[in-house]
């Protein structure tokens, strides 16, 4: 048997899912994990703006005469509005220039809207922090300061953040999907050995089994399951071996037969066959005909593909035909046919396939006929009771034999299994010198 590829192994599969699993799993959280960590730094550089663009305003006198000194990284704008307009009072030299126009659209709020004392906006590089200080209410006058705070720097941090936790992720997950081999390769140890020893094991009647381990898990189940499909096996072989056994015996009996007839005749001085003669090659061939049905039957039984033409009918109308068409075979050993009736004719009907049937009843005679003992009449019972018909053959056997299925040829297999097919019950016992057979249709 070639060796699995290792990307075709479950070993793979399983290490890829967990590699899946796990970075799908992480992802997730340290993108949560993020988000935080990024909305709290914003939040610290916006405060800190906050706070820098209020002390600055606080250093401002209502009458604008008074510009606080700032800092290097401070550039500030200052401007006066009211409720019609705003003006640019001041800005410091190394103020951004688009930020100008910006501020002149946000400072004409829609009517009625009331505007925040204290707002952040960010464009490219710059996050503009705007303190607003009202002077009359009556007017709408208010004293407005732009901080200009440079937001590379934290930025920078949060996408460094970013691209770490990426290549940590994609680490971490690398090393489990390691791990995630490494644990599959010695949990599935025991599996390798099992596929060595089933590689091992031939087909016979006798076959070995797989080792079953006492860990109760998974691969001790599939052991312990494959021994069972093994003891299976086993059963097909012996019973496929019976079965050619036996069609050996059946056909090398007739074809003896037919041999030594056609031998004795070609060494005996008579050119032409006698009537006798062929008679005797048409019972042969009849009997071979016979036979090579029993094993289409038998082969149908065996891949199940048997089909079963179901119809009610009355099951002693089905004996009285069968013993009918048996009279001149029985006839040739004298056998006597004891039938007796023990139920209400209406509850004689029974639904089942009528020819397959017949062939039952007639392998069953058949063999009766062949290893049956004629000194005592063959008893035929049909009997009803708890809604059960019962059909009871009874006769005495020739020769003793030690095992029941012994020498009686294809009959009673077919007929069991047939029986079984329709789902009704055959039962096959012997008693010292006499078996019987018991067929229940159950309704």
């Amino acid at each position: 048997m070639p060796q699995i590829q290792f990307f075709k192994s479950i070993r793979f599969k399983i290490a890829a899912a967990f590699f899946v699993v796990f970075l799908g799993i992480s992802l997730a959280f340290n993108y949560s994990l993020f988000q935080s960590i990024r909305t709290s730094l914003i939040n610290a550089f916006q405060n800190g703006g906050k706070i820098e663009a209020l002390s600055i305003l606080n250093g401002v006198d209502d009458e604008l005469t008074q510009i606080p000194v700032t800092q290097e990284d401070q550039p500030i704008q200052l401007w006066f509005g009211n409720m019609f307009e705003s003006q640019m009072v001041y800005e410091r030299p190394d103020f951004p220039e688009i930020f100008s126009s910006v501020f002149v659209e946000i400072e004409q709020p829609s009517s009625g809207e009331r505007v925040s004392l204290m707002e952040f906006i960010k464009i490219d590089s710059f996050t503009y922090c705007i303190a607003r200080r009202p002077l009359d209410e009556s007017t709408g006058a208010q004293i407005s300061l732009v901080l200009a705070k440079n937001n590379q720097v934290v930025y920078n941090e949060i996408s460094a953040l970013k691209s770490r936790l990426i290549f940590a992720n994609l680490g971490a997950a690398l090393i489990a999907f390691i791990a995630a081999v490494l644990i599959a390769h010695f949990t599935l140890a025991p599996l390798q050995k099992l596929i060595a020893k089933a590689q091992s094991v031939k087909a016979s009647p006798q076959m070995d089994r797989l080792p079953v381990s006492s860990a109760n898990d998974e691969i001790t189940q599939l052991s312990a399951t494959m021994n069972e499909m093994i003891s299976r096996i086993e059963t097909s072989i012996r019973s496929q071996n019976q079965f050619f056994a036996m069609a050996a015996h059946e056909l090398r009996t007739p074809l003896a037969n037919m041999q030594s007839e056609l031998e004795y005749r070609m060494g005996s001085s008579e050119k032409e066959l006698s009537q006798e003669t062929l008679n005797s090659l048409r019972e042969e061939v009849i009997r071979l005909k016979n036979i090579v049905q029993d094993f289409l039957l038998m082969s149908q039984l065996k891949s199940e593909t048997l089909v079963l033409r179901r119809s009610d009918f009355r099951l002693d109308d089905l004996i009285y035909d069968m013993l009918e068409r048996m009279r001149p075979t029985l006839s040739t050993k004298n056998f006597d046919i004891k039938l007796s009736i023990n139920a209400n004719p209406e509850d004689l009907t029974i639904n089942a396939d009528r020819e397959k049937l017949e062939g039952v009843l007639v392998n069953l005679f058949d063999n009766i006929r062949k290893y049956g003992a004629s000194k005592q009449p063959v008893s035929v019972e049909i009997s009803e009771q708890n809604e059960m018909l019962t059909l009871h053959i009874q006769n005495g056997i020739a020769e003793n034999i030690d095992s029941l299925q012994k020498g009686m040829g294809l009959g009673l297999q077919i007929a069991k299994q047939v029986i079984e097919k329709h789902n009704y019950q055959f039962l096959l016992s012997k008693r010292k010198t006499n078996f019987t057979i018991e067929i229940l249709f159950t309704r």
